[in-house]
């Protein structure tokens, strides 16, 4: 019998460390006992490793081994291996299961250890994965936040047939805490954080209409050569080489965000940028991270760099950008410095290297990034607030140092779980929920009934998108919302299908694959069912209760 957990815990954790080691020489299989057709015998070079990652048998072993480990605690999550290193976030029950016994770690448990106001005493967990002998160690960037049951806010809310919340009024319809992931992921990539340098884009269109079974065919020789030459783009954002200058949150603020000479940018993709950022940070506008190295490189040559490092230096400092204008008069004076941050520092860290290795900005000027991101900001921003109404007692006039930081970040911070969103104090959002089809960020007042504009403007079976519309879902046979119309943004959607980011791109078979998983998490909630499963836990489960 399980114990009844307290408690999630949501531990975001990435490290740039070489997982596999270059030109190295395999003669053995992996822990699968299976070789997907690379060779038992194979010369792993840097190319290679690009093309195949998946298929080489050190990254196997350490994915098997974490699912091993990880199954026996229930975690749930996504982590990304790579040869570069290990990304991801994960939650999992606190107290742990009592059917498992503690994890031998190679130096020990940790005992009395505070991650922030948290303690990790006795997580198991936490421990294996921070003493790793692989990744872990101090290098290691870990997140951890606590999510109960009443921060769970997303899902638990009354609708009608229509999707729209019933009366305003949100009740918990779970009874424990739900896990903030359906299930756990180990994935083998070529990167921890896909900047794409050096690879071609592809829209979501092409994706779905890629024959799969070209794409399981072997690589060719001109894809290998093509694999190669991609690694030798990526070399030039490679965290493991240089990186930017690390700014803790309690130097943010008045290093950059204050200083009207600091160019920040947000590195991160635009629907996330929509619903919070810094006070005078720069929106790339990218939909993906692999966009973000062309940006930069246009932003760069906006600027004179000549007015800061003088003509005869200029060209001797950095690169010519190939983006911008050529034309000097039109150039901007340059920042004094330049600011960059992300979620939690893994993009940034990137970003960060890149500038520096393809020598876009001269060399006088810094570099810096937001140690942790903005996770890291917000905890700290709560934790001095905490802290300065426990000592509510200063005195009146007194230092306004000791006074707590007024926090420059505005909006909520998006994450890629269930919470959706968080606050200060990592809290979960209570203002937005996410979208059914692109898994973005949606605001709740979307699902509300509609009021008379957007009545009026969704109900005219005369305008261009009830047209669309028609076209959209002729033939689909499932139930569907009724189209309504945001008079915010000025878009169309299907509440509970649909936002009005996605909806203008949705195809017929994608808008059917959205009302059918829907249908299915309806079935499994009103049965009291797991909509996602782990095949492999679940036989483990089997196992385990045929031998009790």
């Amino acid at each position: 019998m399980l114990q009844t957990p307290i408690e999630y815990r949501i531990l975001a954790l990435y490290r740039f460390v070489p997982l596999v080691v270059p030109d190295s020489h395999v003669d053995a299989q992996d822990g699968d006992g299976a070789t997907d057709g690379v060779s038992v015998s194979t010369i792993w070079d840097e190319a290679a490793l690009m093309a195949h990652p998946e298929q080489h048998p050190s990254l196997r072993n350490l994915k098997s081994e974490l699912y091993e480990t990880l199954r026996k605690y229930e975690v749930r999550g996504t982590l990304l291996l790579a040869p570069e290193g290990i990304n991801g976030t994960i939650c999992y029950p606190f107290p742990p299961p009592l059917h498992e016994a503690p994890i031998e770690t190679p130096n020990g448990p940790n005992e009395n250890y505070l991650e922030g106001q948290i303690n990790t005493t006795n997580d198991p967990v936490y421990s294996y994965l921070t003493n790793h002998p692989l990744f872990g160690g101090s290098d290691l960037r870990t997140r951890l936040s606590v999510w109960k049951e009443e921060d769970d806010e997303n899902g638990n809310t009354n609708c009608d047939a229509n999707n729209n919340i019933t009366t305003g009024e949100s009740v918990a319809v779970q009874k424990q805490p739900q896990p903030a992931f359906q299930r756990l992921k180990i994935k083998i990539k070529a990167e921890i954080v896909t900047m794409g340098l050096g690879r071609p884009l592809q829209s979501q269109e092409q994706r779905n209409r890629q024959d799969t079974s070209i794409a399981n065919q072997p690589s060719t020789p001109n894809e290998e050569q093509s694999a190669a030459q991609r690694h030798l783009q990526n070399q030039k954002a490679n965290p493991l080489t240089t990186k930017g200058q690390y700014l803790t949150p309690s130097e943010w603020d008045k290093l950059c965000i204050r200083n009207p000479n600091v160019l920040v940018i947000d590195t991160r993709n635009t629907y996330e940028i929509d619903i919070g950022t810094f006070e005078t940070a720069v929106d790339p506008k990218t939909k993906h991270f692999a966009e973000f190295p062309k940006w930069l490189d246009e932003k760069a040559g906006e600027y004179d760099w000549k007015i800061k490092s003088g003509a005869g230096d200029a060209a001797n400092d950095k690169a010519e950008p190939t983006g911008g204008t050529n034309n000097d008069e039109q150039k901007k004076p340059p920042p004094e410095a330049i600011a960059m941050f992300c979620t939690g520092g893994i993009r940034c860290e990137k970003a960060t290297s890149y500038a520096l290795q393809s020598k876009l900005f001269p060399k006088d000027v810094p570099i810096y990034h937001l140690e942790g991101g903005i996770l890291a900001y917000l905890d700290y921003v709560a934790k001095k607030k905490e802290e300065s109404t426990e000592n509510d007692n200063i005195a009146e006039g007194g230092d306004s140092e000791s006074n707590p930081p007024e926090s420059t970040f505005r909006g909520e911070c998006f994450v890629f779980d269930k919470r959706v969103s968080v606050t200060e104090g990592l809290k979960p959002s209570k203002n937005f929920i996410s979208c059914y089809g692109c898994r973005g960020p949606m605001d709740r007042r979307l699902l509300l009934p509609p009021g008379e504009n957007e009545k009026n403007e969704a109900d005219s079976s005369n305008t261009p998108a009830n047209a669309t519309y028609n076209a959209l879902t002729a033939g689909i046979t499932r139930n569907l919302p009724t189209l309504r119309y945001d008079s915010q943004t000025h878009q169309h959607y299907l509440p509970g299908l649909t936002c009005p980011r996605c909806h203008g791109s949705t195809t017929k078979e994608s808008l059917e694959r959205f009302a059918a998983r829907k249908e299915q998490m309806e079935i499994c909630s009103r049965e009291g069912k797991e909509h996602f499963r782990d095949g492999k836990k679940l036989e483990e489960d089997k196992k385990r209760k045929a031998i009790c």
